[in-house]
């Protein structure tokens, strides 16, 4: 798995924002399983609330099986949002996901609102555990 990062001004990050994210990343994708997939992974910083018009905090775009787009707002909880896309990686990439995002291990979800999506629903509870398991890390130390 290869990581690119990717700011606002120019495409430049901060060192430690950068440092803080490769460090949540490389948990986040040990935890998930694809720290070993060959995947290219380009994570865009964006200096506002919300990454579109949608009123999303975050966004991952498929490319194709081993490239992917994730958009990170910074103005809201920008980690746990993180862990979030990285879970749609780990569906993309193991095929749980279609590209299309309508079919979910081969079941057709094209009629699905989307808070009842099960992509979403395994998303929103990887996320929380995710971030529990990254921030109990530093309580043990």
């Amino acid at each position: 798995m290869t990581t690119f990062f990717s700011g606002p001004r120019d495409g430049q990050l901060d060192k430690n924002l950068q440092a803080a994210a490769l460090m949540a990343v490389n948990f986040f994708s040990k935890k998930l399983n694809i720290h070993r997939l060959r995947t290219n992974i380009h994570v865009k910083f964006h200096h506002n609330l919300y990454v579109d018009n949608s009123h999303s905090e975050g966004l991952c775009e498929s490319v194709d099986p081993r490239n992917f787009i994730i958009d990170i707002a910074l103005y809201g909880n920008w980690m746990s949002t993180l862990a979030h896309e990285l879970v749609h990686v780990k569906q993309f990439a193991r095929g749980e996901l279609a590209h299309n995002l309508q079919h979910w291990k081969g079941r057709d979800h094209s009629d699905t609102e989307y808070w009842d999506q099960p992509w979403e629903k395994e998303a929103r509870r990887l996320q929380k555990k995710l971030m529990n398991d990254y921030m109990n890390q530093f309580e043990q130390g």
